[in-house]
């Protein structure tokens, strides 16, 4: 596996991977690795002959603890993982290089990126959108690869690579989830015992929502209400969202009568969790 930090390095090993005649996939993470996003360059690995990953927070992504800071990163072992996944160039650049001195351009997805996480975290998916497609102009993909883990992001990216006419296959792959069905994240890291018990009541709404939905019911508002409730009978849960939302718009719904995510966001202790499942749509 090849290391870079600049922008012409990467551009160059690229460069030599698609003159071998490799197509190029592209998963693009913050570090802090766990399996769900390995699994990612797994997939990548199997469908392309040059799998391209990066290693990048944005400035300022850490006003919530919905991942690990910073500080927790260790990049030897991040690195030993993206190599035993079979990546082939890994792209590590400081904030210097994506964003310049005097660099003004921000991408915003107008209806997408002021909901739900956005309303939440102002400003975090406006970074998420402008530093994206810095690293898609500077790897140039033939399919990009995003989890399920974080919908909003995957619906958000959708919209801008149909948008700005990129031509890019959008992969997204299912999450991956403990044995108690919660997400893998770097933040569960951070839970104590009594909280990473808590957070089971994620994927408890989650399914309650599918079960209730599974069975016939198509009001968005009586699938809210099943989450509410299993969450508001966890003690140390704070809700923050609950939604039904069009799977392609994130509108909320009254009916779900096509494509739908439930999505919740939850506090425990001073760790925020996000979780979503897919309803009547196989995202896989």
């Amino acid at each position: 596996m090849i290391v870079v930090h600049g922008a012409d390095e990467l551009r160059e090993a690229i460069v030599q991977r698609r003159i071998a005649g490799d197509s190029v996939g592209f998963v693009p993470t913050m570090g802090m690795l766990h399996d769900g996003q390995l699994s990612l360059v797994r997939r990548a690995h199997i469908e392309n002959g040059c799998v391209v990953v990066s290693s990048f927070t944005n400035p300022g992504s850490f006003t919530s603890l919905d991942e690990g800071s910073p500080g927790t990163r260790d990049h030897v072992r991040d690195l030993a993982l993206f190599e035993h996944a079979d990546a082939d160039i890994c792209f590590i650049p400081d904030v210097a290089t994506l964003y310049p001195p005097q660099d003004t351009t921000r991408v915003t997805v107008e209806g997408l990126t002021r909901q739900l996480e956005g309303a939440s975290r102002p400003g975090h998916l406006d970074g998420l959108t402008t530093v994206m497609l810095k690293l898609l102009h500077l790897v140039g993909p033939a399919r990009l690869y995003l989890g399920q883990r974080h919908a909003q992001q995957v619906v958000i990216v959708r919209r801008m690579l149909r948008d700005l006419f990129l031509n890019i296959e959008l992969v997204i792959c299912p999450t991956i989830r403990e044995d108690d069905g919660l997400a893998l994240s770097s933040a569960n890291a951070q839970l104590g015992i009594e909280e990473r018990h808590a957070a089971a009541c994620l994927f408890s709404a989650l399914t309650a929502a599918k079960e209730a939905y599974d069975a016939g019911e198509r009001s968005a508002e009586v699938l809210r209400w099943r989450m509410t409730e299993v969450l508001s009978n966890e003690p140390k849960a704070r809700i923050d969202y609950v939604s039904v939302a069009d799977a392609f718009s994130l509108a909320e719904l009254q009916r779900v009568t096509g494509p739908a995510l439930a999505l919740i966001a939850v506090g425990i202790s001073r760790i925020r969790l996000t979780d979503n499942m897919p309803l009547a749509w196989d995202v896989a």
